[in-house]
């Protein structure tokens, strides 16, 4: 069935412009044709009645679980090529609520605002939300700088730090203290990971060093494997 994100009112459901594209263009939806609309982190089966003009009649509220049980903030940073982008998506299927992209000490790539691969990043967690249906987009925010993801309160607040690998406290041991209700913060460093200075400032900030397991993952594997295995906890 297809799913849109809009606006709920008198009993009919409004999408914007891009979405009415892929309904009628892409699509091609006919007459009589039934699709979810959410709005407002709440999803209501509808059925299109007319296309010109576009009439889109809400049938009932859907009483859907899709959301995790807990807040999923990923603050991961910001990497070279597409790799954002894959965070960001695959991310947004597996329940993360709030994406959280910043620069470090070895940061390669340095944007000092919102820019096109911004915008690009905000346009895969929405093609996320989207195909697999949740209740909500996932919000990014703009780029952030260390300092200021160290300032954020969270229930649960985790970092992989690659000197943990394979002896300090596993995120498996993290899990069980997971509680519905609560929010999650995990914290993934650049392509070189973090520097003894910003381990130490994470960890008077009230972060947790976790180890991701024996091996050293690359930043874009153990952000979505965090990710998961919080999601996991949260379903």
């Amino acid at each position: 069935m297809q799913h849109y994100f809009g606006t709920i009112l008198d009993n009919k459901a409004i999408i914007d412009g891009k979405q009415i594209h892929h309904l009628l263009n892409v699509r091609r939806t006919k007459v009589g044709e039934r699709l979810e609309v959410s709005d407002d982190a709440v999803s209501y089966l509808c059925e299109v009645r007319s296309l010109e003009p576009l009439d889109i009649v809400v049938l009932h509220q859907i009483e859907s679980k899709r959301e995790l049980d807990i807040d999923l903030f990923l603050a991961f940073g910001v990497l070279k090529g597409d790799h954002n982008d894959l965070i960001v998506l695959k991310g947004t299927e597996l329940g993360v609520g709030t994406f959280l992209p910043f620069t470090s000490d070895r940061t390669i790539v340095r944007p000092t605002s919102k820019d096109n691969k911004y915008l690009r990043l905000c346009k895969k967690a929405e093609e996320g939300a989207l195909q697999c249906r949740r209740d909500v987009i996932p919000d990014v925010r703009d780029y952030m700088s260390f300092e200021e993801i160290l300032k954020i309160n969270a229930d649960i607040k985790v970092f992989a730090y690659e000197e943990e690998a394979g002896k300090g406290k596993s995120l498996m041991e993290i899990l069980p203290s997971v509680q519905p209700g609560q929010r999650v913060l995990a914290l993934i460093g650049p392509e070189g990971g973090f520097s003894a200075h910003e381990a130490a400032l994470a960890r008077e900030a009230g972060f947790s060093p976790i180890s991701l397991g024996r091996r050293i993952l690359r930043a874009e594997t153990a952000a979505l494997y965090c990710a998961s295995l919080f999601a996991g906890a949260g379903e």
